[in-house]
């Protein structure tokens, strides 16, 4: 456990912080948020509980900071995109989403949690908070794609955009015995290989071949 100095403060110690967004992250999952204690974080942490209130003022801020970071490097991406959408940011975001997701792996499935909760004043915070993390309205980079002309003749950018989520969000909520029984071992080598063939798929299915030359602005006109 950490110590308090005299002063009344927690010594700094980045482990300590990290410690409980990674102890968060693992109690969040798998109890709803009211069930879970700034004692049971602690515990999990191993740290002085009042290192909570140090680094994050409250749970609420422990919950929202834990969203944040974890969802950072694919916002970051998505931002990227954003700006500038090329014919390999689907893929690009979708990499960044499997390798973030393998040293997370339940993170989807909190996200899938919240984004279900019923429609209170309660939950409506939590909601904002993964939108704003996210910002799902800005991540239909499809729409963009088909406005550019690199999407494949025929592929509608909102079926292509479900099919792009279904791809990222599916393999990490599929429950454990269905992984078991078809013998997948749901580890950071599958994720890489899953990551890659999904990504193939994308580009065989929707997405325009760059090699050829080929392009589709003229069916927008």
């Amino acid at each position: 456990m950490n110590k308090i100095n005299q002063v009344g403060r927690p010594t700094e110690n980045k482990g300590h912080r990290d410690k409980l967004l990674i102890a968060a992250r693992k109690l969040f999952v798998e109890y709803d948020y009211d069930k879970v204690s700034l004692r049971m974080i602690a515990k999990k942490a191993q740290v002085d509980s009042a290192l909570i209130g140090y680094y994050f003022q409250s749970k609420f801020g422990l919950f929202m900071e834990m969203l944040k970071e974890t969802a950072a490097p694919v916002s970051v991406q998505l931002e990227k995109a954003e700006r500038n959408i090329t014919i390999d940011s689907p893929e690009i975001l979708m990499r960044t989403y499997y390798q973030v997701m393998s040293d997370n792996p339940d993170f989807p499935k909190l996200m899938f949690k919240i984004a279900s909760m019923p429609n209170t004043d309660k939950n409506a915070s939590f909601k904002d908070i993964l939108a704003q993390t996210l910002r799902f309205k800005n991540t239909n980079i499809f729409s963009s794609m088909y406005e550019q002309g690199l999407l494949k003749e025929g592929t509608d950018p909102l079926c292509a955009q479900m099919s792009f989520f279904s791809m990222m969000i599916f393999p990490f909520l599929m429950p454990e015995s269905i992984k078991s029984a078809m013998g997948i071992e749901f580890n950071s080598d599958f994720i890489t290989k899953l990551a890659e063939q999904n990504s193939k798929l994308l580009l065989h299915g929707c997405l325009l071949d760059s090699s050829t030359g080929e392009n589709n602005n003229d069916q927008h006109k």
